[in-house]
């Protein structure tokens, strides 16, 4: 963020974009780009998913940039807006793909070289894929917050998710072990590398 932008007010910010100052706009998104992130993430399956709604995030604040009434609630706006991209995404997704988890699995990688790990760790992560589908939506947005911005404040987690802030531990909490019974119930590792050898 530059230094002129730092002691800017959101609305000077907001009046400075809409004249065309590219500085301004860069300051606006720095500013908030971590709550729409924290957002986009929790309502999106995968990370491309995400930076699509970021994206339109960002245009549809472009192009709407004339009908914001109070500049001080433009963080609440960007949420709101960043929710909605990502699930019209989303509602989109399944269209393309019933099981809803084919993006999930593509983004992991494993660069070992050992075939046998691979496979192992395939099955680990379909059963992961499985068990979290099974959490609430309201768990699966909690847990993929906390899990790609481990830095978030539990306010910016409160501002991106609309939750209160005091629940969000108690909640990320029961949220885990619901995962942990979950992934129970589908088997462990240990049963797998012992069906492997």
């Amino acid at each position: 963020m530059t230094e002129q932008g730092q002691f800017c007010g959101t609305a000077v910010l907001l009046r400075r974009v809409a004249f065309g100052d590219e500085r301004a706009w860069r300051d606006l998104v720095d500013r908030n780009g971590g709550v729409v992130w924290g957002a986009v993430r929790a309502y999106s399956a995968t990370r491309a998913d995400a930076e699509d709604a970021w994206q339109a995030t960002w245009l549809s604040l472009a192009e709407n940039l004339h009908r914001l009434r109070d500049a001080e609630a433009l963080s609440g706006w960007l949420v709101t807006t960043a929710r909605r991209e990502s699930l019209r995404l989303a509602r989109t997704r399944r269209r393309e793909s019933p099981a809803g988890v084919d993006g999930v699995l593509a983004e992991i990688v494993d660069d070992t070289g050992d075939p046998e790990r691979a496979a192992l760790r395939s099955v680990l992560t379909t059963r992961l894929a499985q068990a979290f589908s099974q959490l609430s939506d309201r768990c699966q947005r909690l847990l993929r917050v906390m899990a790609v911005a481990p830095e978030a404040s539990y306010e910016q987690i409160s501002t991106a998710l609309g939750m209160a802030r005091g629940s969000i531990g108690p909640k990320k909490q029961r949220c885990l072990h619901a995962l942990r019974e979950r992934m129970s119930a589908l088997g462990s590792a240990e049963d797998l590398e012992v069906t492997a050898v």
